[in-house]
């Protein structure tokens, strides 16, 4: 299964020479930053121009006269798009372009119940953890597609672009997991020729570029209406590091998008190219006896484990897509999406000067139709996934693994709410199980009432199954010992909500409450305590695991457009069974039992021109045993129950602890500017430093700009 397109995804010339012939071709007026308002806009080259019937043209004899199409053209131009999102709810209300957080994760951790695994250098995978559940049950959706790793399962938010995203949406899982996060290309729907500047720089060595451009262009084929957009995208970055070791050498992203629209039928063909090249360091340790010396940089900044260690990930994704009519007897457009991937991974050890490489090659599918039936709107989707190792020097890694998914939802209005059921069936190489959710909302006077119920599974992954381990040499993921059991492996998922507003108050609560028979994840067990290891074991527990939360949520004046407002989360979480045994004490010690953020702000304008969002924005979490990161991987393992902090006199526990940020964003006409100062409270005698994961610092007083420009024309 050799992808024809694979030399983009392994030569950065042919990307580069690919992005300039498409820049070179694209008609681009003279870039100005201007306000896109009627007085400023170019004639719309969307539409017709009116002929003028005052004069009459000269009849020319040199040529046949033209085929009637008279009908044809006066037809109205209202392009079809692509359906909007099926799944789940935003955390935020702006485009991820204009937002101050520089990868998906960090706006996931907005939403109350989430936990963000902050490993704090910049372009390393943190990990999200939503109400109580562990970062490898998210699953990454892109375009209606999976976009996890193939190998290690978890989702590659640090493979892509924010600036070129929609917002991203949290919901069910249709591959059959825990939770789902749902993002696709954004549509540009201007109809003036568009190009976007995001640019981003730090202290510690940090630049980052994502430019993108889109316009439309009218285009009749066949006499019908129609518009061609193209979208062109390049992201590249580097970043040198605090620590030694978490170097982000290179990474260059370029993404090209195609579209045809009519009035009937929508078309495109897009490209996405990444190369991600990262340091894998195994953590700080101290200098001597004194554990506090990982914060002393910079000398403290050369003193980490396994600092040559580094991880590469290749990847292309060619997707086509079309949404058509093809069931004429139904009232909704069918959506048909197919997508080839490329995705090469390879992991240097730097104490042995070996590289570890594995290339996969997979095919995507998705079919989705909607139509209605009375009063009840109905969603039907099919999905499959192919994976098929290309070539590998890890041996437990061959074979192929495959995927396929089939969901039925419904939402109907019930008076003044709505009821939403969803069910499916998921088919794994290695499971095979059913899945279920009910949702009800309904308003009552100022209150708002919501409740739902899940019913999934947990979705295997290649190194838990498989193992990974080079021979005799050296062993990193110790398999699963005991086999899958598809629906016995059932996770179900219970939530209640309440919310409400009064004057320039807003106030959300809501409790959840999980069981997870047989929850799998990978332990840490170092045969020395007190020391760090890089092999790990999948297990499962010998008894469900049952946990239960409340998050609160409320702001006054959250939306004030002027004057001062404050926002602010917190979450109460609890494993109810941790003594059940030690794999589930270890488990439990995994999250914080307490944690929430603060934010105090105001807005105001300068000059008649600049607005300006001047905040402090302050987290904390309560004592727990965190989790490691597993160099190899990428993955966040479960530490030892004793010793989750290693090195010499290491405190027996991840916090209690916290962080304070002081932020600006400032709205200049078109152009957004960041100015952030994060964790100004690390490195002064308020606190030497902090940690989320141990032992990775996050950098202390650490100021970073950005800016997105939106240059219309």
């Amino acid at each position: 299964m050799l992808a024809p397109h694979s030399f983009i995804a392994s030569c950065p010339g042919a990307r580069c020479a690919l992005l300039l012939l498409g820049l070179v071709l694209l008609p681009l007026s003279t870039a100005s930053g201007q306000v896109d308002t009627v007085d400023t806009a170019r004639p719309d080259t969307l539409q017709r121009p009116v002929p003028d019937t005052t004069q009459r043209a000269p009849t020319d004899t040199t040529r046949r006269p033209p085929a009637d199409t008279t009908e044809r053209s006066r037809q109205p131009l209202r392009p079809q798009s692509f359906a909007s999102p099926l799944y789940g709810r935003s955390p935020t209300d702006s485009i991820p372009g204009r937002l101050p957080h520089v990868s998906l994760e960090m706006i996931l951790a907005d939403r109350a119940g989430g936990f963000l695994y902050d490993l704090g250098e910049y372009g390393w995978p943190n990990g999200w953890s939503p109400r109580g559940l562990a970062p490898h049950r998210v699953h990454l959706w892109f375009d209606g597609l999976p976009f996890n790793d193939p190998l290690t399962g978890r989702p590659r938010y640090e493979l892509l672009p924010p600036s070129f995203l929609e917002r991203p949406r949290t919901g069910v899982d249709p591959g059959g997991g825990a939770v789902g996060v749902h993002t696709r290309w954004r549509a540009y729907d201007p109809k003036r020729p568009l190009t976007e500047i995001r640019y981003r720089f730090d202290n510690s060595g940090l630049h980052a570029v994502e430019v993108g451009h889109s316009q439309k262009r009218r285009l009749d084929l066949f006499g019908r209406p129609g518009v061609m957009q193209l979208t062109l995208g390049y992201g590249g970055r580097k970043a040198d590091g605090v620590y030694d070791g978490s170097r982000l050498r290179r990474e260059r992203r370029i993404w090209g998008r195609l579209r045809y629209q009519t009035n009937d039928w929508t078309a495109e063909l897009s490209n996405r190219s990444t190369i991600y090249r990262i340091g894998a360091h195994g953590g700080a340790t101290p200098r001597g006896d004194f554990f506090e010396t990982i914060y002393a940089l910079p000398v403290a900044g050369e003193s980490v484990r396994n600092p040559r260690n580094r991880r590469k990930t290749v990847r292309n994704d060619l997707t086509a897509r079309v949404r058509a009519p093809l069931f004429p007897t139904l009232d909704r457009r069918t959506e048909l999406s197919a997508r080839w991937t490329s995705h090469t991974f390879d992991y240097r050890d730097g104490a042995q000067d070996t590289t570890w490489t594995t290339k996969l090659n997979g095919g995507h599918l998705r079919l989705r139709q909607s139509l209605t039936v009375g009063g009840h709107h109905l969603t039907g989707t099919a999905r499959g996934s192919l994976w098929q190792i290309g070539r590998s020097d890890v041996p437990r890694f061959d074979g192929v693994r495959g995927a396929a998914h089939v969901a039925l939802r419904d939402s109907l209005r019930l008076g003044a709410g709505d009821l939403l059921l969803h069910a499916g069936g998921h088919l794994t190489t290695e499971q095979m199980y059913p899945s279920a959710r009910v949702r009800l909302r309904h308003p009552a006077g100022p209150i708002r009432l919501s409740a739902s119920v899940a019913l999934t599974g947990q979705r295997g992954t290649w190194i838990e199954d498989r193992g990974f381990s080079i021979a005799d040499e050296r062993t990193y993921v110790r398999p699963l010992d005991t086999g899958r059991g598809g629906f016995a492996d059932r996770l179900v998922e219970g939530r209640v909500g309440i919310g409400t507003g009064f004057g320039p108050f807003d106030l959300r609560m809501n409790g959840f409450a999980h069981q997870i028979q047989n929850a799998v994840d990978l332990y840490a067990d170092p045969s020395v305590p007190g020391t760090y290891t890089d092999t790990v074991s999948a297990r499962a527990t010998p008894s469900p695991v049952r946990r239960a939360g409340l998050t609160l949520a409320g702001g006054w004046r959250r939306n004030a457009q002027r004057g001062l407002y404050a926002t602010g989360r917190g979450t109460l979480l609890k494993t109810l069974n941790a003594d059940a045994s030690l794999l589930h004490d270890r488990l439990a010690r995994t999250l914080p039992q307490a944690f929430g953020q603060v934010r105090v702000g105001a807005r105001f304008v300068l000059f008649t021109s600049l607005t300006m969002d001047l905040y402090v924005q302050a987290r904390g979490w309560s004592a727990m045993n965190s989790r490691w990161f597993h160099p190899p991987t990428g993955r966040l393992v479960v530490p030892p129950r004793q010793t989750p902090v290693p090195g010499p006199n290491a405190p027996n526990k991840v916090g209690p602890s916290g962080t304070i940020d002081v932020r600006a964003e400032a709205q200049l006409r078109d152009a957004t500017l960041f100015f952030t100062f994060q964790n100004v409270q690390a490195g002064t005698q308020f606190q030497l430093g902090t940690f989320v994961v141990p032992v990775y610092p996050l950098p202390p007083q650490q100021f970073r700009f950005g800016v997105f420009w939106p240059i219309f024309d």
